[in-house]
């Protein structure tokens, strides 16, 4: 009995002398000029912003038909009911088309932005690693609490812009 709480503590000691961080990979290199850049030239690209606006018309017509229907359903026939609520069945279609196609062309921007800047990263985190003695580093997402010292995400960050 003795010898298992002596091992527990000698472990509990051996993990103390160690640092351990949190990063959020995904967040570090989002983070970056460069990939805040690329967002935002994606963004002001005429077709994305074609898109965009389709998307937030149609949210606006589903939102003018739903209240039109809660205004005005007690009095419609079935007809008019069924109609409109076949148009607002539509209308929702189109808008989740309409958002998947935008939510893929910022994912697919966001993944070519981390093949380009992986290999960095990684450089980056192995630096700090060295520098500031890190033992263990722990996905951010899988944390649910930790100091903002220790976190490692700003730091990649910061080394990512700087690098060339």
């Amino acid at each position: 009995m003795f010898a298992v709480v002596a091992l527990s503590l000698m472990s509990a000691v051996s993990w103390a002398q160690g640092k351990v961080v949190v990063l959020d990979p995904t967040g570090a290199v989002m983070g970056t000029t460069a990939a805040k850049a690329k967002f935002e030239k994606l963004q002001k690209s005429a077709e994305f912003a074609a898109a965009k606006t389709k998307l937030d018309g149609l949210a606006a017509d589903i939102k003018a038909l739903q209240a039109e229907y809660q205004k005005n359903s007690a009095v419609w026939s079935k007809e008019q009911v069924a109609e409109k609520e076949k148009k607002l069945q539509s209308l929702g279609q189109d808008y989740q088309f309409q958002g998947k196609k935008l939510q893929t062309e910022q994912q697919a921007l966001m993944q070519q932005i981390m093949q380009e800047l992986g290999p960095k990263m990684e450089a980056a985190v192995k630096q700090l690693v060295e520098s500031e003695k890190i033992t263990m580093i722990i996905d951010a997402k899988a944390v649910m609490m930790s100091k903002p010292e220790n976190d490692l995400t700003p730091k990649v960050t910061e080394l990512l812009n700087k690098a060339k």
